[in-house]
């Protein structure tokens, strides 16, 4: 008896699910829900970062090969060849994937033909989502109004890096869940409307013993700076350190900065 009045309660409450990794989830069970594509370090920051800075548009890529193909078929000057690998820029592209190289002198009305290790391949696998969105902490509250705005279910897939599970990515995730149950909390009416599975429960304890008990609403430089220290010392944070892109964690820490959420367009493959 219990169970069923358990069942039956939960039947109206929204799924919050967190996927610590891709290859971890089910991507079926992604049909009719919104997914978030997170991969702090650094493929979302840099997406958002250039459609902030007036690209056109962002084609996610799955190889190389795929990216040079776009622009092979278009105008030489209308695309530029963005992405890496093992960290560094692709032979032959224009940029790698630092937001500091898609600045608005070099981006603004372009199309970027975009492809990494994690990032891009954790959006491809998520096709299964009716929506999908580009989530980073320089654009965390936009992100969160929408999902708060919205009646689907909500996945938090985290890209991880070279399939392993990365904390930049699980503490973004658990920023997301937190503001979530903060702005459910603070509804007049005392009912529950989110559903978190396990690992959203685990990324919003490790958000908050990471940061601390913060409000959404924080979006200071002193919050900026613990998310960077935390991210320091993570598996993505101690790759670009060893690779000199230490700078980057500092960018990629910045929050609220951007109220601009990428979506992905399944007809054309294009984020805008």
């Amino acid at each position: 008896m219990n169970i069923h009045l358990s069942s039956h309660r939960n039947r109206f409450l929204q799924p919050l699910n967190v996927h610590f990794l891709p290859v971890l989830m089910n991507t079926m069970n992604l049909k009719g829900g919104t997914a978030v594509i997170i991969d702090i370090l650094r493929a979302s920051s840099t997406i958002i970062t250039a459609l902030h800075n007036g690209a056109k548009r962002v084609i996610p890529c799955a190889t190389p090969d795929a990216a040079r193909q776009i622009r092979a078929q278009s105008p030489i000057e209308a695309v530029l060849l963005g992405g890496e690998r093992g960290g560094v820029i692709i032979e032959g592209f224009d940029s790698g994937n630092s937001p500091t190289e898609y600045s608005a002198r070099r981006v603004a009305g372009k199309t970027i033909a975009f492809t990494t290790t994690n990032g891009t391949q954790a959006l491809l696998k998520s096709v299964a989502a009716e929506t999908i969105l580009i989530g980073a902490f320089i654009n965390r509250h936009a992100v969160v109004d929408r999902l708060h705005a919205d009646q689907r279910p909500v996945h938090l897939v985290c890209a991880g890096t070279d399939g392993e599970i990365t904390g930049e990515d699980v503490l973004f995730a658990g920023a997301v869940v937190e503001a979530l149950h903060q702005m459910e909390a603070a509804t007049l009416s005392n009912a529950r409307r989110w559903l978190p599975n396990d690992c959203a429960r685990i990324a919003q304890r490790f958000w908050r013993q990471s940061i601390g008990n913060t409000s959404i609403s924080d979006g200071s430089g002193e919050l900026s700076s613990r998310i960077e220290s935390a991210m320091r010392d993570t598996h993505g944070g101690l790759n670009l350190c060893e690779l000199g892109y230490d700078n980057d964690i500092r960018l990629c820490s910045a929050v609220d900065c951007i109220n601009l959420v990428p979506v992905w367009d399944r007809a054309s493959g294009e984020l805008s």
